[in-house]
């Protein structure tokens, strides 16, 4: 059994190694390890695991997803990482219709409403917890993207901010002056002496925070406030966008902010973004 779990770590290590030589970012990879993880622990007690078929990945999916009525976007997650990992490991794949993903039903990103963030924002008395808020909500900045803000990359002068998206694509984005602001005040009383690096660090000065303190601080948000279920931290990004369509941004500009490949992601925004008291027929 020793060498079955030694066998196992391995296996995921070269998981690990490739997802991030493809540039995924370490949040996806968290995710797709939990996901083999579990499924190992499903099936701790089979030597055989390499040679399991579609059949094997069924029952593990029905028991542990489908009979629990997880959604349906957490069963694709845990699908796509077992098949990665039997692709990685084995060079196996699957027949796609015996282990089809589910089809996740069409919903509105839930946004949050401007009096709403002011009232948290200004209730928030520690200052890197507001740069957090800001650069998501006046930036539309992904979680990890938070995390990994390094000093020389804020260009204050041109009220601009690079940004290391997914698969380390860059891009620049706005930076209000609010942003700034606190950017200044939160960098002054952290007594940095440097001028490159991350700004907000983790334990080691050389590693960026985890952003699993920024979602764990974000949930008690929720809680304290008393926030609907379906906001996140990525509500701060949906909201951003949306407000900037509704004060007559540009589609291609915001595509270009929020780094999306194609328009047709931007699009929602413009539907979430119309208003439509000023539309013919209202009345």
């Amino acid at each position: 059994m020793k060498n079955l779990s030694e066998e196992r770590i391995k296996w995921v290590e070269k998981v690990k190694e490739t997802l991030r030589n493809g540039g995924r970012s370490e949040r996806t990879i968290g995710n797709y390890v939990a996901a083999i993880n579990r499924f190992f622990k499903f099936y701790d007690n089979k030597v055989d695991i390499k040679e399991f078929t579609e059949d094997d990945i069924i029952v593990y999916l029905k028991q542990d997803y489908i009979n629990k009525n997880y959604t349906a976007s957490t069963y694709n997650v845990n699908l796509y990482a077992i098949k990665y990992f039997y692709s990685v490991c084995f060079n196996k794949t699957f027949n796609n219709k015996s282990l089809s993903s589910i089809k996740v039903a069409h919903r509105y990103p839930t946004i949050i409403d401007k009096k709403l963030f002011l009232t948290i924002l200004n209730g928030e008395k520690n200052m890197k917890y507001k740069c957090w808020l800001l650069l998501a909500f006046c930036s539309g900045l992904r979680v990890e993207e938070v995390a990994k803000i390094k000093i020389q990359d804020i260009y204050s002068k041109d009220h601009k901010l690079k940004v290391i998206g997914k698969r380390n694509k860059e891009r620049f984005t706005i930076l209000p002056d609010i942003t700034i602001k606190f950017l200044r005040m939160y960098y002054i009383n952290c007594n940095f002496k440097k001028k490159k690096g991350y700004l907000f660090e983790g334990y080691s000065k050389r590693q960026n925070i985890n952003c699993r303190s920024i979602i764990n601080y974000f949930t008690f948000l929720k809680k304290k406030y008393n926030l609907q279920d379906e906001i996140s931290f990525h509500s701060l990004r949906h909201s951003f966008a949306t407000y900037f369509i509704k004060a007559g941004g540009d589609p291609f500009v915001l595509k270009s902010m929020l780094g999306h490949s194609s328009l047709n992601t931007t699009s929602i925004y413009i539907h979430l973004g119309r208003d439509f008291n000023i539309l013919d027929g209202i009345k």
